[in-house]
């Protein structure tokens, strides 16, 4: 068995980035344990006088809600929130979806609330997670230097998520998880009611517009996204920078919709 005190830097850093990328965020022991080694022993050992075992119990388990009633609370939660301090207060104290027990932290905003656009990506990353802000690490220098691009920056666009909690492995929210969060995120727009909506991803656009095409059929189109509480705002959805770090070729595309967002920008009046 390789120990890490044998491995050259490269090596470990190249390990790393994999547990990491694989969703694996911190050791649960020093060392790794040596299953043939253990299994070796066990042999050795004579075997146990047998015993009448008591009847087994089961194990204690908390009360789980139908997930229908997990939604409804969801939904009465958000709708009495009155201020965006209110919701984040709610959000980070609500306990009906299992992705707040991986992650370690709620990451429920970012940018201006007062910025007239307002950008939605699907659920934080790996590096939100770690630092509790949004859209950060390497995403996040390349979502600067998109908005600089069309001459703008993190003051002129409020962040928020469909998701506030990390998907391990930064994979895709559950349909479940998605209905279960959505009530926050659409009381989050009514609140700050920004004066249109970008929406960042597979993830997000298909969470807010409720549609099930890929990206690259939604994006580039002004949509509308009306909310349960009858908020509606016009919408266009565009490539994640997280997906373009990948997919480098596509960087095309999200030229485009980023002149469609400087064109709106240029024309939208902050009470508009």
């Amino acid at each position: 068995m390789v120990k890490a005190t044998d491995m050259t830097r490269g090596e470990l850093e190249s390990l790393l980035r994999f547990y990491a990328e694989s969703g694996l965020d911190f050791p649960l022991s020093d060392d790794a344990p040596d299953r043939f080694e253990i299994s070796s022993q066990a042999a050795e050992q004579p075997a146990p006088r047998q015993q009448t075992a008591p009847p087994p119990t089961a194990p204690a388990r908390l009360p789980a809600m139908p997930d229908s009633d997990v939604i409804a609370l969801a939904s009465k939660v958000a709708a009495g929130a009155e201020t965006l301090d209110d919701l984040k207060k709610a959000v980070e104290a609500f306990d009906g979806c299992n992705l707040k027990l991986t992650a370690r932290h709620t990451v429920f905003e970012g940018g201006n609330r007062d910025a007239p656009m307002m950008m939605i990506s699907d659920a934080p990353g790996r590096d939100d997670d770690a630092s509790g802000d949004a859209i950060t690490g390497p995403e996040g220098q390349l979502f600067d230097r998109m908005l600089a691009a069309i001459g703008r920056s993190r003051d002129d666009c409020y962040l928020g998520f469909a998701v506030p909690w990390r998907v391990p492995g930064n994979s895709a929210p559950s349909p479940l998880q998605s209905a279960i969060c959505k009530p926050f995120v659409e009381r989050q727009i009514e609140l700050a009611r920004p004066a249109f909506l970008v929406l960042l991803g597979n993830g997000a656009a298909r969470i807010m517009l409720g549609a099930s095409a890929d990206i690259l059929n939604l994006r580039g189109e002004w949509k509308a996204v009306r909310t349960a509480g009858g908020f509606e705002v016009p919408a266009i959805a565009t490539l994640q920078p997280r997906y373009l770090l990948e997919q480098t070729a596509q960087k095309r595309y999200a030229w485009a919709d980023l002149l469609k967002i400087r064109d709106r920008l240029e024309t939208t009046t902050p009470d508009s």
